[in-house]
């Protein structure tokens, strides 16, 4: 699996694989028959290309931060409002999220910092979770990562060094645990094979036996967990 989030298109009519980027989104139109295997390899030998083309194209449409109804945590949409405070916060419960934007900030800078307050909750939360994930995951898998890094990315989940740092994108924190959960496996088995040979699907299958669910639900909710 290559180290960005992409959308599979498949067809029965299509004999040709293409690959192109719309909107910050990258999209694989492929026959229906593909080995995936092969796919997957060609992608990776592709990452660069696919990084330097999202590094130059414009942003989507932003979300409006001052009218979007919901906002996506674990897996589920969870009601959102905001209002003015005498400092900026965030409170949640089960059901709904709240941000608090201090009274001093300008108005045209409010969907700004919504954005701003939304990013720093889910790196904290993020920090948290594959702090632990990781922890209990390289113990299982016999592996030792050398640091963990906590990013905000548009074009890849998680990343791993040849030096044992481990990298993971906050915004999974929107995706339900499972899905992190996989990620992690992923990033970890980068350790023991730097590449997505057999057998380092193997080891990933052996610690994460649905992680075919995961890559897919990635696959389905990227627009609404990089947007």
């Amino acid at each position: 699996m290559p180290d960005f989030a992409y959308q599979l298109q498949l067809s029965n009519k299509r004999r040709t694989v293409q690959l192109l980027i719309r909107n910050g989104a990258v999209i694989v139109r492929a026959p229906k028959s593909i080995c995936r295997q092969w796919l997957q390899s060609w992608l990776q030998q592709k990452q660069d290309w696919v990084y330097k083309t999202l590094a130059v194209q414009p942003e989507a449409a932003p979300i409006c931060w001052l009218t979007r109804p919901t906002v996506l945590l674990g897996g589920k949409a969870l009601a959102y409002q905001w209002s003015l405070a005498k400092k900026s916060g965030l409170t949640r419960t089960e059901q709904a999220v709240t941000l608090y934007l201090a009274e001093r900030i300008s108005e045209k800078r409010y969907p700004f910092y919504l954005q701003k307050l939304w990013r720093e909750y889910l790196t904290t939360e993020a920090e948290q979770v594959f702090g632990q994930l990781v922890t209990d995951y390289a113990a299982k898998m016999q592996l030792q990562p050398k640091a963990i890094i906590i990013g905000d990315w548009r074009s890849r989940w998680g990343y791993c060094k040849q030096s044992g740092e481990l990298g993971f994108n906050c915004r999974l924190m929107q995706a339900p645990l499972w899905v992190a959960r996989y990620v992690v496996v992923h990033e970890l088995a980068h350790l023991r094979h730097m590449n997505h040979s057999a057998a380092f699907w193997q080891l990933v299958q052996a610690f994460e036996p649905d992680y075919q669910a995961a890559k897919a639900w990635l696959n389905k909710h990227q627009h609404e967990l990089l947007a």
